[in-house]
């Protein structure tokens, strides 16, 4: 993917997002989805358009070129694991996550990630759908201390017993 500003990150994700709702975006509406000025998005258009990333006739719709479609794709899959990593592991409520997740995707590496998302499927494909660690982080965090069903291990241990434990006594390969 090639580099791109925080700033036009959040512009092609706004037309992508906007587009999915199957009506022509226009300057005034990602103007209105960024809380921005319309001449700041004309000129972001234009910034854009010379990159090969958008498509925009003067006061017509903006559209993604295939490249910038490809892009937008990418960065809105990137968001999305965020997201859903901010929402679903950690317990935020869903408005933080996305304001969080659009601050922090623009920092993570593209290793990061992808760990991430190799992570979150992990975690719906594994038999122990819903691992005990997750119940019992959800309780910490919730009461700032450990359930009873923890295993005490020392502080800062973690183990291949506690890793057994956190995935409903699943064997844990050696060395990992």
């Amino acid at each position: 993917m090639m580099e791109l500003s925080p700033s036009k990150e959040d512009y092609l994700k706004a037309i992508f997002v906007l587009g999915l709702r199957g009506q022509p975006v226009r300057i005034k509406d990602l103007a209105n989805y960024l809380a921005v000025k319309p001449p700041s998005v004309v000129a972001a258009i234009k910034k854009l358009a010379r990159e090969g990333l958008v498509h925009h006739e003067p006061y017509g719709r903006i559209e993604l070129t295939d490249q910038g479609l490809k892009i937008a794709k990418e960065i809105h899959s990137r968001y999305r694991a965020v997201v859903e990593f901010l929402s679903y592991l950690l317990g935020l409520d869903e408005k933080t996550a996305e304001r969080d997740a659009c601050r922090i995707e623009h920092s993570l590496s593209t290793q990061a990630i992808d760990q991430i998302i190799k992570f979150l499927q992990f975690l719906k494909a594994c038999p122990a759908s819903n691992p005990r660690c997750l119940t019992a982080f959800r309780h910490y965090a919730a009461t700032n201390s450990l359930p009873d069903s923890c295993p005490q291990l020392g502080e800062g241990a973690i183990s291949k017993k506690s890793w057994e434990w956190c995935c409903a006594g699943m064997p844990v390969e050696s060395g990992k």
